[in-house]
Parts: C-alpha cells; sequence; structure tokens
C-alpha cells in the first residue's frame, strides 16, 4: 500500500468500488448497487465518504429532479491516481480517466447504459466467466481499434465482443460492422474469433440492422461459420433473460449469448 493510500485509510468496501469506477467509469448508486449485489443506500454512503476524501466527483444538476435521474460519479484526478496504485496499470491504462471531468453528456449516458446491462449478462454467463469493460479492454491489442464495450470470455473458451448501438446512428452501427469484420479477416484471433453481439434501440432497428447483416455477409461470401453477429435490443439486455439474442442467419429464434 502506497503512502496516499495509508493517509486516507481507505477501507476494503472503499477500494473495491475505486475499482469499479475504474471499469465503470460513470456510475450511479443504484446501478452500482446492482453489480455489487447489496443495498442502494449502502453503495450511496460509500460514494458519499468517497466524494468527501475528494477522490470521486458526484454530479447533481437541478433539473435531474424533474427528469428523475440519479446522480451520477466519477473518479476525480486524485482518485485515478489511487486507482492506479491499486490496480498496479501503466498510465497508458488510466490516461483517459483524467478527462473524466470533460466527457459528453452523451458518453456518460452511454456508460451507465453499459453498467445497466452489465449484470444482466454476467448473470447469464457460465460460472468463472470474465467480463471487462471498454476501460479494462484498453490495455489489450488483439481488439479492433474501436473497442467493444463488454467483452466476455468463458472457463470453456467462448468470447464475444458485445457492443452497445442503441444510441448510435444507423451509419455509424454499420461502420462499427465494417471495422470488426475487416479486422476477422485481415487482423484475425488467437483462435476462433469472438461471437459479435450487438445491442440495438428496439425490436425494428434491430430486426433491420439482422437484415441488413445478412446481405452484407452474404455479399461478402461469408456464412456464420465464419462469423456470429447476434443482436438485441437494449431493453432485453439489462432485463436478466438469457435467451434474448437472435443470429442473423435465424433472425427469429432466441437464444443464450453462446448457444
Amino acid at each position: 500500500m502506497n503512502s496516499a493510500e495509508k493517509t486516507i485509510k481507505l477501507s476494503q468496501q472503499q477500494q473495491r468500488i475505486l475499482k469499479l469506477l475504474f471499469k465503470f467509469r460513470f456510475v450511479s448508486a443504484k446501478l452500482l448497487a446492482q453489480v455489487l449485489g447489496i443495498r442502494a443506500d449502502s453503495t450511496y454512503e460509500v460514494l458519499e465518504r468517497l466524494v468527501a476524501s475528494d477522490l470521486v466527483v458526484k454530479v447533481y444538476e437541478k433539473h435531474y429532479r424533474i427528469d428523475r435521474k440519479p446522480a451520477y460519479y466519477y473518479l476525480s484526478k486524485p482518485g485515478v491516481t489511487i486507482v492506479r496504485g491499486l490496480l498496479d496499470v501503466r498510465e497508458s491504462a488510466i490516461h483517459a480517466l483524467y478527462k473524466n471531468d470533460t466527457a459528453s453528456n452523451e458518453f456518460v449516458e452511454h456508460s451507465l447504459d453499459v453498467l445497466a446491462c452489465y449484470p444482466a449478462i454476467r448473470q447469464n454467463a457460465s460460472e468463472g466467466s470474465d467480463l471487462f469493460t471498454r476501460a479494462e479492454i484498453n490495455r489489450f491489442k488483439q481488439f479492433p481499434k474501436t473497442r467493444p464495450d463488454l467483452y466476455v470470455r468463458t472457463l470453456g473458451g467462448d468470447e464475444a465482443m458485445v457492443v452497445l448501438a442503441h444510441d448510435s446512428l444507423p451509419y455509424i452501427i454499420n461502420k462499427r460492422l465494417d471495422e470488426i469484420i475487416t479486422h476477422s479477416e485481415d487482423e484475425g484471433w488467437d483462435g476462433e474469433y469472438p461471437r459479435i453481439a450487438f445491442v440495438l434501440k428496439d425490436p425494428r432497428s434491430k430486426n433491420a440492422f439482422l437484415y441488413k447483416t445478412a446481405q452484407k455477409l452474404d455479399n461478402l461470401g461469408m456464412d456464420e461459420d465464419d462469423l456470429i453477429i447476434l443482436a438485441t435490443t437494449i431493453e432485453a439486455a439489462a432485463s436478466g433473460q438469457e435467451r434474448i439474442w437472435s443470429s442473423v442467419f435465424v433472425p427469429r429464434v432466441h437464444k443464450g449469448l453462446f448457444e
């Protein structure tokens, strides 16, 4: 433990929450409590103590009450430095977190959506699976340049990249998909390429994505054995249900992520 940690005297729970703030970047007390499996008021108390220690920043504006939006929290610059010591990672791994205070509202909302989906996706992964966020994936080199929001790796060796595209325009979604397809063909993977799971806005968006992707893969001469691409909706992704994914080639059938 370094001198800064000794001065602040972080409890194990405080350290755990600081590490989760690195993992997700932006959190609300309620959503973080779901990840931790504890009461929201307990999470709130720890977050507020970290705010009082200047390790975490709280954002709550007057219109949030009208909009029924919760406060959100992120690591302050001193908090980022503390987390770097706790995780023993390189400066490059946490560099983006020093810019938390300039993140756009859209990025904050997207991060909270990832946090909302995380417990449900973790719940439906097999026991012992690893589930990494974009902040953690940035340490790995084998991924496409635009990192997925989540990466799932099971003990059995199954892998999936999860892309939340529910808040993106169609041309952006198409660009993300093209980048992944190109990466799968040009860069490949150590073993079978992970399945690609897109989370879309609603059933209409999901069906349109599946139809257009089927056409794209057909034009490229690719089939499902070459690259497995799945889709669901943001509502389903956060629901906790397991059989929510539809594949490009069998769009009417709903199945689990690794079925």
